[in-house]
C-alpha cells in the first residue's frame, strides 16, 4: 500500500475505473485478485454511469492513486466525447510511468481504434471472467516495476514472481480474500512445494488475531523457525473446526524451504 514514507503521496497503488453496466464482474473479480496480491486497489469510488465524465472521474481517482486500470467497454464509452479520451492519453504520457493501464471487456480492438485511436495506441490485455487470474499477474507485474511505487508497502516485494500454497487450519479462522497472514508455525505431510501445510500459529494483521490449531507430533514435525507471510488468495472452507485457504507468497520465499520430504518428519510415531 503507498504511504507518504516513500515518493509517492497517494493512498492507493492502483484504481479500477469501469462501467458498471456492463463490466460490474469483471471488476469485482479483478480487484479481489489485485487485492490478493497484496496492492491497496480503489475500486468502488470510480463506478461509471452512463453519461459520466470520464476524465473528471479518472482525475480525481488518480490523485488518490498511483495508476488507473481502466476496463473500457461498449457502455464505457457511452456520452464520452473524444476530448475526454484525449486528456486521458495525456495524463499517460506526461508521466514517467505506466499511470493507465487499460484492458479491453466485450470489445474487441478494432472497436477501441474506432472508439479512440489514441487509447488503441497504449491498450493492453483483453480481460473477461474467464482469464482475470492471468490478466492480474501481468498487471501486478507492471504496477510493482514501476518507479510509481518507490517506498510503498507493495514494492517491497520487487515485482517478484508469486505463487500460491494450499493451507489447513484446525481452526474457525476470521479471514477474506486478500487478507493479509503470517504463518508463524506449521507442518506437512510431504512437501509445501508438493502438499501445502497446516498452520500451527498463524497472525491475521487486518484483525491482529492470532489462532492455534492442533499441535499433536505424530510423523510429521512443526516448522518453528521458516515464517509464511502472504495474501489469502482463495478461500475454499470456513466452518468452526477447520479453515482451508490458498495463500499467495513469492516464489522466492517457497524455493528457499526444503523440498526435501525427510525434513519434514518428526522421526517417530506419536
Amino acid at each position: 500500500m503507498s504511504d507518504t514514507g516513500g515518493e509517492s503521496n497517494t493512498e492507493h497503488d492502483v484504481m479500477i475505473s469501469y462501467s458498471h453496466a456492463d463490466s460490474k464482474q469483471v471488476a469485482k473479480d479483478l480487484y479481489e485478485e489485485l487485492t490478493a496480491y497484496g496492492l491497496d486497489v480503489w475500486y468502488d469510488g470510480v463506478q461509471l454511469n452512463i453519461g459520466d465524465n470520464i476524465q473528471k472521474s479518472i482525475d480525481k481517482a488518480l490523485s488518490k492513486s498511483d495508476h488507473a486500470v481502466i476496463i473500457m467497454s461498449p457502455t464505457y464509452f457511452e456520452g464520452m466525447s473524444q476530448l475526454e479520451l484525449g486528456g486521458l492519453v495525456q495524463i499517460h504520457n506526461d508521466s514517467d510511468h505506466n499511470v493507465l493501464l487499460p484492458l479491453l471487456h466485450k470489445m474487441g480492438f478494432e472497436d477501441l481504434q474506432e472508439k479512440s485511436p489514441s487509447l488503441a495506441g497504449i491498450i493492453g490485455k483483453e480481460i473477461s471472467e474467464d482469464n482475470v487470474a492471468d490478466v492480474t499477474a501481468d498487471l501486478y507485474s507492471a504496477i510493482e516495476s514501476s518507479g510509481a511505487n518507490a517506498g510503498s508497502q507493495s514494492s517491497s516485494n520487487g515485482g517478484q514472481k508469486r505463487t500460491d500454497i494450499r493451507v489447513s487450519m484446525e481452526d474457525f479462522v476470521e479471514i477474506s480474500k486478500g487478507s493479509k497472514v503470517t504463518i508463524n508455525e506449521w507442518r506437512t505431510s510431504g512437501t509445501p512445494h508438493s502438499s501445502g501445510i497446516t498452520a500451527v500459529k498463524m497472525t491475521v494483521e487486518e484483525s491482529g488475531l492470532n489462532y492455534s490449531g492442533s499441535n499433536f507430533v505424530g510423523t510429521t514435525k512443526v516448522i518453528k523457525d521458516e515464517p509464511l507471510e502472504g495474501h489469502v488468495s482463495n478461500i475454499s472452507e470456513k466452518s468452526a473446526g477447520k479453515t482451508e485457504f490458498t495463500l499467495r507468497i513469492p516464489q522466492s520465499r517457497l524455493d528457499e524451504l526444503s523440498d526435501d520430504r525427510d525434513d519434514y518428519k518428526s522421526g517417530f510415531v506419536g
